[in-house]
């Protein structure tokens, strides 16, 4: 384990685009309202920038989680071949190295850790890895565990690939997790008793037992479970289509029990192409972020009804989101966005879009603010690829806090200018030398006395007394 030191530095720092100079950056959102409401247009805050120890350029990383009992954030970090954590309380950010992680390859396919979750009642961490392996580790030390009754740590669950994005049942006692670089692509079953495979389903479009019925050719994505429904909910990015999400994806509904696709909800691709990230919202609410961009060019996320699928509500140039995130200490979601605008490859003497963090307020499913998090730099001589992107993120329900992990720039790919890493002043606690060329893990928190789950405590203490 390493661990890195904070320290405070002050001073002033002006953000600059062909477009002219942009002041610090300016961070717009909610605030809390004294009659127990949010508003919007209010100050978004950066309170912490924080460099990850280990990498010159911090650049490949997957997964984010909270978790609120610990009062935890953590990554996956492939760069460091580890899980990083950062303190709630304190924010101070420690390394946890697994020399077994198969660490960043130069192929996604078969880069780990990838997948994250606390499970069995907080006391453990799951991590995916490549080639097809499921750790299971100590959820305060992070020591790989000793597993009962001959279990084998890392769990195998076969193929040649990356063991994925995955879900917990809490009452069933399962985990599903997707290996989506397989050929076909498949979901496994994982026992959290007994830590033994019990099932695998494989998305080749058959009929047959444990196999579903979507033929899924662009991979699968974020999955989740709900806890009204009972059911595991599997993003399909693309089914029967040509592998480039230009056909229509679906929401596969499984049943945790038998094991098998009950139905799935077809996903509108004006409205969303490639449902690639999934969030379980409040009451009927499904959030998807949506990573290609639609016929009309735009990249969107729409939020579905978890009973029949029907698009609530789609929201434009939000998408382009691997991990979107559901919080419910405050009730917003928390979307990590590069849209059609920022993806486009810059020319010289052109700007092309900023990667934005924003934030949807379930409660009329609104998008209270975004954040801009970097900017591209006109000057680039790169012609072709994606830039490097924000794409991940995870909220504690406890401050309401935002942790916000943001690659460094370089690599084969358009080059991103200045970003949050990059901000002094203002109360913002740097902890190491972080900017833009390092990257690093910002928090941001909306600018209110009260986090809103205390808010509405004491105004229920106010009215009982």
């Amino acid at each position: 384990m390493r661990t890195s030191s904070s320290g405070v530095l002050r001073k002033t720092l002006t953000l600059a685009s062909s477009a002219g100079a942009i002041a610090a950056l300016a961070l717009t959102g909610t605030a809390w309202s004294e009659d127990g409401g949010f508003k919007k247009d209010d100050v978004f805050n950066v309170t912490h920038v924080i460099q990850v120890p280990g990498v010159a350029a911090f650049s490949s990383f997957d997964i984010s989680w909270y978790d609120p009992v610990l009062n935890k954030y953590f990554l996956a970090d492939r760069n460091n071949k580890s899980v990083d954590v950062i303190d709630g309380a304190t924010h101070s950010i420690s390394q946890f190295v697994n020399s077994g992680f198969a660490g960043f390859t130069g192929n996604n396919d078969t880069s780990g850790p990838d997948g994250f979750a606390t499970v069995n009642n907080h006391t453990e961490a799951w991590v995916g890895d490549s080639p097809g392996k499921l750790w299971v580790e100590d959820s305060t030390t992070l020591a790989v565990k000793t597993l009962p009754g001959g279990a084998t740590n890392p769990i195998d669950i076969g193929g040649t690939s990356r063991a994925d994005e995955f879900c917990t049942d809490t009452k069933n006692n399962v985990v599903m997790i997707a290996s989506p670089a397989e050929s076909p692509p498949f979901v496994t079953f994982v026992s959290t008793t007994t830590y033994k495979v019990v099932g695998k389903l494989i998305f080749d479009g058959s009929s047959a037992a444990g196999h579903a019925p979507l033929n899924a050719t662009n991979g699968l994505e974020q999955c989740g479970w709900s806890a009204a429904t009972g059911k595991f909910y599997q993003n399909v990015p693309e089914v029967s289509g040509a592998g480039n999400d230009t056909s229509a994806g679906a929401v596969a509904v499984i049943n945790p029990k038998t094991m098998i696709v009950e139905t799935s909800f077809p996903v509108p691709l004006a409205d969303c192409a490639g449902p690639q990230g999934m969030a379980i919202g409040p009451a009927s609410q499904i959030m998807l972020g949506c990573n290609a961009k639609s016929p009309d060019g735009h990249r969107n996320i729409v939020v579905i009804n978890a009973n029949n699928g029907a698009v609530l509500k789609t929201i434009a140039d939000l998408g382009g989101a691997d991990e979107v995130w559901f919080n419910p200490g405050d009730g917003h979601y928390v979307i990590p966005s590069c849209n059609t605008a920022c993806r486009t490859v810059p020319v010289a003497g052109a700007v092309t879009g900023p990667e934005l963090l924003g934030v949807v307020d379930s409660d009329g499913l609104r998008t209270d603010h975004t954040v801009t998090v970097a900017l591209q730099n006109s000057d680039t001589t790169v012609t072709s690829g994606n830039p490097r992107t924000i794409h991940s993120a995870a909220a504690s329900s406890q401050t309401g806090e935002i942790y916000l992990p943001v690659p460094a720039t370089g690599g084969n790919a358009p080059q991103f200018g200045p970003s949050i890493c990059d901000l002094f002043g203002q109360g913002i606690t740097r902890s190491g030398d972080p900017s833009s060329a390092t990257g690093c893990i910002a928090i941001l928190k909306a600018k209110h006395d009260d986090h809103p789950r205390v808010a509405r405590e004491r105004d229920r203490d106010d009215r009982q007394e």
